[in-house]
């Protein structure tokens, strides 16, 4: 009689730890990159250009149920002569409710002077290529920031890019009727460059290291 009365509590015993250890494995939130790298999730995604990715990320079976993309997530067009773009702020996927999940990451470009991938362009994801990229990243927000201060300091973080290659872009970025005479132009882009420095600054990074703000 004792031992079969220990048979059930054993099995009990070890199905709630079962139950408990699959909780916290579907639970739990993990890096996308290291997700993938897993195979606990499947992802596709797609360029938009200059300021997005579109994504689609799926769940496999035992897989988390949040993911997260990390500040700095590069994705790479498979297209020679095309832009990188690179992740802004922390991005949460939520895969509780459902099991796919569709959404656009909000990005900005890496590179500069190549062409902005389109949604003919599969994007694959990668680490940030310098610690310093990701964390002005992690303090940016392309919702409360300027996204053209924003674009400035990741082209200087990631390229080093000097100032005259940055303002030869001007032309793209203050595109408005506001901005139509050259004095003006010159005063927008010089505030421009100003907010980026302040956005280095706000990440603990020291503008001048960069040739853009010399």
């Amino acid at each position: 009689m004792i031992r079969m009365q220990k048979i059930p509590i054993l099995v009990v015993a070890v199905a709630v730890l079962l139950l408990g250890m699959h909780s916290r494995s579907v639970a739990a939130t993990v890096d996308l990159l290291q997700a993938l790298d897993e195979g606990t999730i499947w992802a596709e995604f797609y360029g938009t250009g200059e300021l997005g990715v579109d994504a689609v990320i799926g769940r496999n079976p035992g897989g988390p149920s949040f993911v997260t993309i990390a500040p700095g997530t590069q994705f790479w067009a498979q297209v020679p002569r095309r832009q990188g773009m690179t992740t802004l702020g922390w991005v949460p996927v939520n895969l509780s409710a459902q099991s796919v999940a569709r959404l656009r990451i909000p990005t900005a470009c890496t590179n500069i002077n190549l062409r902005a991938p389109t949604a003919d362009d599969e994007m694959l994801p990668t680490p940030p290529p310098n610690v310093r990229l990701a964390r002005l990243c992690g303090f940016v927000s392309p919702v409360e920031d300027d996204i053209h201060a924003i674009q400035v300091a990741v082209w200087a973080v990631a390229n080093n890019a000097p100032r005259h290659a940055i303002e030869r872009q001007a032309d793209y970025m203050l595109d408005t009727d506001e901005t139509t005479d050259r004095a003006t132009r010159q005063i927008a882009f010089d505030t421009i460059v100003s907010d980026a420095a302040e956005l280095l600054r706000r990440a603990g990074i020291d503008p001048a290291s960069y040739r853009t703000f010399r």
